[in-house]
């Protein structure tokens, strides 16, 4: 796809920029070559034949095989990965009790999950711009901290959720997005994930020519197109 020319928003670069080299730094669980493998298979999983195959039928689990490769990545991770990009509408909660059985830890989980969305968001906003990708990152020396979150609470959901008030703004949205609440078991995950969306989208005023109105109909929009249960 050709560039359409359109001035890009500084904030916007620097977010994205910072995003992408994120992979390359040691994670919360994952080291930095799993890190940037996730962001490699992120950005292939488009291609994979088992995942459109998949997406036909009328039940993802009637199709069984090997997701497609350019990594070393662990095949679980790699379930993981592919499942989210390329049919999260129908992921269920069986199928998230087999991932965590494979041996994936809900830490881990939850860090794949937020570098999975921040990819396509950066690489989504390239592709409509027809900008080129950024260039993955080399992984950087080091190890994961591996320090469990304490503040979490379990409500319920498929991970514990970060504990903090539930209450609402005179809009009647949570005055903290549920969103954020979920990835709250990584800290790093939600400050990673954040970076971007917060330079895209906000619950308060930021530096935008739309109204928010008009914020909040493209946002639901998109989100009824890319079918998003939340």
């Amino acid at each position: 796809m050709d560039s359409i020319n359109l001035p890009v928003r500084d904030r916007f670069r620097a977010a994205h920029e910072q995003a992408i080299a994120a992979y390359g730094n040691p994670g919360s669980w994952l080291d930095s070559e799993t890190r940037v493998n996730v962001l490699i298979e992120t950005r292939r999983a488009r291609d994979c034949m088992v995942c459109q195959q998949q997406k036909e039928s009328l039940s993802p689990y009637l199709v069984l095989g090997e997701h497609s490769a350019v990594t070393d990545l662990d095949q679980n991770i790699l379930e993981l990965v592919h499942r989210l990009t390329n049919d999260a509408s129908r992921l269920t909660k069986n199928w998230f009790e087999k991932v965590i059985g494979s041996g994936i830890s809900q830490e881990i989980y939850v860090e794949v999950v937020g570098m999975v969305a921040t990819a396509i968001i950066v690489d989504g906003f390239s592709a409509a711009l027809g900008l080129p990708r950024l260039s993955e990152p080399e992984p950087l020396a080091g190890k994961p901290a591996k320090k469990k979150n304490e503040k979490v609470v379990d409500v319920g959901a498929w991970v514990p959720i970060l504990d903090l008030p539930t209450d609402t703004t005179e809009s009647g949205i949570p005055s903290v997005p549920n969103i954020f609440r979920s990835m709250g078991l990584v800290p790093e995950a939600v400050q990673h994930f954040f970076g971007v969306m917060s330079s895209h989208y906000s619950l308060t005023s930021f530096d935008i020519s739309l109204d928010r109105s008009q914020v909040e109909y493209i946002a639901s929009r998109m989100s009824s197109h890319n079918q998003c249960f939340y």
